[in-house]
């Protein structure tokens, strides 16, 4: 990927009405093979600049990190005429430019209020959906801010989960009234743990700024996406020191640990990835439990014992000590392995008695 826009193919659904009709649906992915022009766009690379700047400005403890690359990018991105301008020279560029010059803005409320439905089988089938969707979310997200804190104990939990939740869950029901999509939890909000969040203050704060970008919606929508994808790599890099926890000796802990991780980014969704992971190691460990039944044991994670100094993967390696009588019979036919350790001994201790020697 990463090729200009004139460079980029949509892929499209090629279902049966496009195949014989030739009506086709583009969807929001491309590909870059077609025409070429690999890792040449301009807005790649900017994002790859507001990455390294976070990065540089983290290893020296910056808490402004985030606000210097993201803010840079942006700043970059706001003039015209550049190959990695934001405000592009085509209708959509010419909309976002006339909505950025507005500054302050506030959109009507007369849609505020969602549409309700009869359907009762309907909103069933979607309360199911969304409880284990959200459910799952929230639980990965706190999981993982609340980890990049310190304060998750051995079993997996931190204090206050029930009041994290609880308040989750509201955030969703009251949105849900004005047809806003689950409120839950975010992952970026571990940019703000790095910065040294430690509290719930900081959501008050995040809440406060909330409530001003309500009127400044023109300068904030007029972030590019560029621009924000190198915070969310770096936020990214700093959970996955959770890895190092993970129990890679053993098999199920290890297989379901990795589809988590990999599942996640394929399918853009933290639940997938937990579904992946947590059905992977249920399966494994109830066959392990099935076939404890029926006399196979299970697979223990015990570590290979150290091999001691002097010892082989086969055991422990045979000296024969010979005796001094033993090697005066042996005479000319001995070779230096029938010798032994004691000849070393010997030699080692005629080298001492030279150097006392020598130093006298």
């Amino acid at each position: 990927g990463a090729c200009p826009l004139e460079n980029r193919t949509p892929i499209v659904a090629y279902d049966a009405l496009c195949r014989e009709n030739g009506i086709c649906i583009p969807s929001d992915a491309y590909t870059c093979d077609v025409i070429g022009g690999q890792m040449t766009s301009a807005t790649t690379w900017m994002g790859i600049l507001g990455l390294m700047v976070i990065a540089i400005a983290l290893a020296y403890k910056s808490k402004l990190a985030f606000i210097y690359g993201i803010g840079l990018v942006t700043f970059l991105s706001w003039f015209r005429g550049t190959p990695f301008t934001y405000f592009t020279d085509d209708d959509a560029g010419n909309a976002r430019f006339n909505y950025f010059k507005k500054v302050v803005d506030v959109t009507g409320l007369d849609k505020i209020m969602t549409p309700f439905t009869k359907d009762i089988a309907g909103a069933g089938v979607a309360l199911v959906t969304m409880l284990y969707v959200d459910f799952l979310d929230t639980s990965g997200t706190l999981l993982g801010i609340t980890t990049e804190i310190g304060i998750v104990d051995e079993q997996g939990n931190f204090p206050k989960s029930k009041e994290a939740f609880s308040v989750d869950a509201l955030a969703t029901m009251f949105g849900s009234i004005f047809g806003l999509s689950p409120i839950t939890s975010y992952i970026e909000s571990g940019a703000g743990v790095r910065a040294g969040s430690k509290t719930g203050f900081t959501a008050v704060i995040c809440g406060f700024y909330f409530f001003l970008s309500i009127f400044f919606a023109p300068i904030l929508a007029s972030i590019p996406p560029w621009a924000i994808g190198g915070a969310l790599i770096i936020v990214g890099s700093l959970m996955m020191k959770s890895l190092t926890k993970l129990k890679f000796d053993k098999v199920s802990h290890a297989t379901s640990g990795f589809l988590t991780v990999m599942v996640m980014p394929l399918t853009y969704s933290i639940a997938y990835g937990l579904i992946a992971g947590i059905g992977t190691f249920l399966i494994m460990e109830g066959t392990f439990w099935i076939l404890s039944l029926v006399g196979i044991e299970k697979p223990t994670d015990a570590e290979p014992e150290p091999i001691a100094l002097g010892e082989s993967l086969a055991g422990p390696s045979k000296i024969t000590e010979v005796d001094a009588d033993s090697k005066h019979e042996a005479g000319k036919g001995d070779t230096d392995e029938e010798v032994g350790v004691e000849e070393t001994a010997n030699m080692d201790e005629t080298a001492k008695v030279d150097m006392d020697a020598t130093k006298e």
